[in-house]
C-alpha cells in the first residue's frame, strides 16, 4: 500500500487486483522500508474470502489503530465489504453516494468514480441486477470523472508533471469498465469499441485487458480468439482466468488436451511485438551491459523481468550483454547468491526492480506484464545510443566447461588505469516458479570475480566450488532472521546447470561506475 500515491483509493485491497494494469501504471519498486504494525494485519484482513468476517476485522484495525496512515485505505475497505454484502442494486448505489459525496478536492474525485465502478462490476449479485441499470450507472460514473478532470482543484498534491498521466491512466481505466459494462449489457460491438479506444489511448495489455477482452470476443462468438485472450490474461494469474481459458479451450478442442502446452507457451512468449533491432551503421565493437536487480517474490519486477526478456531476443548478444541479480527483495528469493550481494552493494540498491545501463544510466519501477512493453521500450532508448561509441577498451573472451570447471581466456587491448576488469558466470535460464508469476528467469548471475589485469589471461570458476558458497551463502541468511524469525528455505535455488552456461567480462571505471565495454561468450 502506498498511502503517497494518487491513486491509492484504487490501489487498496482488492481493487488492486483489478486497476493495476489499467489505471495504476508502473508500480513502484520494492524496498526494505519496514511497514507500520497494523500493515500486515490489513493485508491479513485483506485475504478474509467472507465480507462479514473482512468487515469486522477491519473495523477492528480501525479501532485499534486511530491515526494509522492507511486510514483512508482502511475505510475503503469498509465500504467495500458493506457493498460486497448489499443484496441490492439500489442498496449498493446509496452506499456508493455516500462515498462519492464525501470526497474532497483532489486526486480521489478521479479515483473515486472509478472504484465505485469497480466495486459495481464485480459484485457477487451483478448477474440479477438490471443490466441496463448497471450500464447507466457505470456510464454515469465515467461523466463523473470527466467533469471532475477539468476542474484543477482535483489535481490537488500531483505534481505539474504527473497530472497528465495521472489524467490519461484514469480515463483509460474508465474505458475499459465501460467494455465490461456495456459487454454487460449484451452491447458487444460498443464494448469493442471501448476495448480499442483504451489501445488507442495507450492502455497497456495486462491481465485485466486480456480479461475483459476475452469475455467480450467470446460473446461475439469468436471463440478462438476468447481462447488466447484468456491464455494471456490466465499468464498473469488474473482472478479465474485459468479456469476460464481452460473451460473454452476444452469447449473448442473437444478437450483439454494440450492446454498445459498452450499455458506455457504463452508464459515464454513475449507479451508484446518488439520492432526489429538495426545494428549501427558504423559499429566498432561496444556492447553495451544492462544489470537487472530483481527478486522473484516482487510483483512489480515482472515488467522489468520481461522487458530484459525482450531485450535479449532482439539484440544479439554482439551487441549486449546482459546480467541479471537476484536480491532478498521483498522477500526471499532462492537464486541469489555472494555474487548479486556484491553488486547490488556496488550500486547501493536497496529496492527492486532497479536497472543500470553501462554502470551509469539508473531506472527503477516496473509493473505487471502489462507494463513490460513500455519497460522494453525504456531500456532500449538507453542502449541503442551508445552502441555506435567507440569502445575505450576491446575485450575478448572464450570459456569451455571441463569436468567440472569453467575455465576462460580472455584478452583486451589496454590496461585501463583506475578500472577493475570483472568476470561473471550466468546460466542462461533457471526454471524457478516465483510467487510474482515468473516461471522462466533468464540470464541468471552465478558468481563473479574480479581478474588481475597484469595476470595471466586466464580464468577458471570451479562449479561445485560456487555451489557450495552460494548453499552457505543462503544458510547463513536463513539463520540471520533477516526475514522473519523461523525462516526456512522451501527450496534453494544453489545447483548450477552444466548447460546454457555463459560468461561476461566487463571493464568498470572504479571513479565513476561507467562501463567502458562488455563482451559475452557462451560455455562450450
Amino acid at each position: 500500500m502506498n498511502v503517497a500515491s494518487p491513486l491509492r483509493a484504487v490501489l487498496s485491497f482488492l481493487l488492486v487486483l483489478i486497476l493495476t494494469a489499467s489505471a495504476a501504471g508502473p508500480m513502484k519498486a520494492q524496498g526494505r522500508q519496514t511497514p507500520p504494525p497494523e500493515y500486515r494485519e490489513i493485508a491479513a484482513a485483506q485475504r478474509i474470502k467472507d465480507p462479514s468476517l473482512r468487515l469486522k476485522e477491519f473495523e477492528r484495525i480501525k479501532a485499534a489503530y486511530p491515526g494509522s496512515v492507511y486510514g483512508q485505505a482502511l475505510d475503503e475497505g469498509i465500504l467495500e465489504a458493506k457493498v460486497t454484502m448489499s443484496t441490492t442494486l439500489e442498496a449498493v448505489v446509496d452506499l456508493q453516494k455516500a462515498f462519492l459525496d464525501g470526497l474532497g478536492p483532489g486526486p480521489d474525485r478521479l479515483v473515486g468514480p472509478v472504484a465505485m465502478t469497480v466495486l459495481l462490476l464485480n459484485h457477487p449479485r451483478l448477474a440479477s441486477f438490471d443490466r441496463a441499470r448497471v450500464l447507466d450507472i457505470a456510464l454515469t460514473y465515467r461523466e463523473m470523472v470527466r467533469r471532475a478532470a477539468e476542474d484543477p482543484s482535483s489535481y490537488e498534491g500531483v505534481p505539474a508533471e504527473d497530472r497528465d498521466p495521472f489524467k490519461a491512466s484514469v480515463f483509460n481505466a474508465l474505458e475499459l469498465l465501460a467494455a465490461r459494462a456495456y459487454a454487460n449489457a449484451g452491447d458487444a460491438a460498443k464494448a469493442m469499441a471501448s476495448i480499442e479506444s483504451y489501445r488507442k489511448s495507450g492502455g497497456t495489455t495486462g491481465g485485466n485487458y486480456y480479461y475483459v477482452l476475452a469475455g467480450v470476443l467470446e460473446t461475439m462468438g469468436k471463440l478462438p480468439e476468447a481462447v488466447d485472450a484468456y491464455l494471456s490474461a490466465a499468464a498473469e494469474k488474473f482472478g479465474d482466468a485459468a479456469d476460464k481459458a481452460r473451460a473454452l479451450y476444452t469447449r473448442v478442442h473437444g478437450s483439454a488436451a494440450g492446454f498445459d502446452a498452450a499455458l506455457g507457451a504463452k508464459l515464454r512468449a513475449l507479451p508484446f511485438r518488439p520492432a526489429p533491432f538495426e545494428a549501427p551503421r558504423e559499429w566498432s565493437g561496444r556492447t553495451v551491459l544492462a544489470e537487472l536487480f530483481t527478486g522473484s517474490e516482487c510483483p512489480p519486477c515482472v515488467g522489468a523481468d520481461i522487458a530484459f526478456d525482450g531485450l535479449i531476443e532482439t539484440i544479439p548478444a554482439k551487441y549486449l550483454a546482459v546480467l541479471v541479480y537476484h536480491l532478498p527483495i521483498p522477500r526471499p528469493d532462492p537464486m541469489m547468491n555472494p555474487a548479486t550481494g556484491l553488486r547490488a552493494d556496488a550500486y547501493g540498491v536497496n529496492s527492486t526492480p532497479t536497472v543500470v545501463i553501462d554502470g551509469l544510466k539508473r531506472s527503477s519501477g516496473g509493473g505487471g506484464r502489462g507494463a513490460a512493453e513500455a519497460k522494453f521500450a525504456e531500456y532500449r532508448s538507453a542502449i541503442e545510443p551508445r552502441l555506435a561509441a567507440a569502445p575505450a577498451v576491446s575485450l575478448k573472451a572464450r570459456a569451455s566447461l571441463e569436468g567440472d570447471t569453467v575455465r576462460v581466456t580472455y584478452d583486451f587491448d589496454r590496461t585501463v588505469p583506475g578500472a577493475e576488469y570483472i568476470l561473471v558466470l550466468v546460466q542462461a535460464e533457471q526454471e524457478h516458479p516465483g510467487g510474482n508469476g515468473v516461471v522462466f528467469h533468464k540470464m541468471v548471475v552465478r558468481d563473479l570475480q574480479a581478474l588481475d589485469p597484469a595476470a595471466k589471461r586466464t580464468a577458471a570458476f570451479e562449479l561445485a566450488a560456487s555451489e557450495r558458497a552460494t548453499d552457505d551463502y543462503l544458510t547463513a541468511f536463513e539463520r540471520s532472521g533477516e526475514h522473519a524469525p523461523g525462516f526456512k528455505w522451501a527450496v534453494r535455488r544453489n545447483a548450477v546447470s552444466r548447460q546454457g552456461l555463459r560468461v561476461v567480462l566487463f571493464v568498470q571505471d572504479k571513479a565513476s561506475n561507467e562501463v567502458l565495454n562488455a563482451v559475452i561468450a557462451d560455455v562450450q
